[in-house]
């Protein structure tokens, strides 16, 4: 399956990226890099199902780090994987709601 980068998800996960300079050091930031590559490969090839965020819109959230979720949508129709957003955890939950419609 093709991954998908929307708009939202490349800007977020530049937010939560930028905001982790401020407090990790460097290698944990690579870290954080290879965990989001390992979870988008094992995404990619099927290796692993994640729950519903949302069923009525396909919506499924994998955790990246116990800080950082991942939203995505499969479209199996056309074997491609949409990154919706990446989500700080801490962040407000409504947040996340308004980012997600």
């Amino acid at each position: 399956m093709e991954i998908i980068w929307t708009r939202l998800a490349n800007i977020t996960y530049r937010e939560v990226f930028e905001n982790l300079e401020w407090r990790w050091t460097k290698k944990e930031m690579r870290d954080f890099r290879d965990l989001t590559n390992k979870l988008l490969e094992k995404v990619k090839k099927g290796q692993v199902t994640h729950p519903y965020a949302n069923k009525s819109l396909g919506i499924r959230k994998g955790i990246v780090h116990k800080n950082v979720s991942l939203f995505y949508k499969k479209d199996k129709e056309n074997n491609k994987i949409y990154l919706i957003t990446f989500f700080n955890n801490r962040m407000d939950p409504e947040t996340l709601k308004k980012l997600l419609k």
